[in-house]
């Protein structure tokens, strides 16, 4: 998600959601920079183009993406359905809750692209949340672990 969202602040404004709040600036604006490299010599200006909104439970998302005016410029929700966990959040209400959210999400999506983000964990707790939130997306990426190849034996 970090080369997505530097090659998108390095275009112009962007508008990122922090639906798990883990969203760590320092740490991801040092790997933001990495990313973009020798791309630019500005790159507090291209930061400065981040604008970033948390929530911290799946009340606060909800309440976020309904309070975000729909606007020409990407965003993107980081986490989207780690508050949606809570356990003391009945599975019901955590549902349709985010139901909510994605009938807000497509609200966004009528003037610019929104990318959504889940993580793996959502497979294995309520994973009826993830199910719907990949139902309702137009399109679906999953990205696999990286592996990386065993070097071979010299001996």
């Amino acid at each position: 998600m970090i080369e997505i969202i530097a090659r998108l602040a390095l275009r112009g404004r962007l508008l990122l959601l922090d639906g798990g709040n883990r969203f760590d600036v320092y740490r991801c604006n040092t790997a933001i920079a990495r990313a973009l490299g020798d791309q630019t010599a500005e790159l507090p200006v291209i930061l400065e183009r981040i604008q970033l909104a948390r929530a911290f439970t799946c009340y606060q998302v909800e309440s976020l993406l309904r309070e975000t005016e729909a606007q020409a410029l990407p965003t993107i929700v980081l986490d989207l359905l780690s508050t949606f966990h809570d356990e003391s959040v009945a599975a019901r209400e955590s549902l349709q809750l985010l139901q909510t959210c994605i009938a807000q999400l497509r609200r966004l999506n009528h003037l610019a692209p929104v990318a959504v983000s889940a993580r793996p964990e959502a497979l294995t707790h309520r994973p009826e949340l993830l199910k719907t939130l990949q139902a309702a997306a137009g399109q679906v990426w999953t990205l696999e672990t990286h592996v990386p190849p065993s070097q071979p034996r010299l001996l």
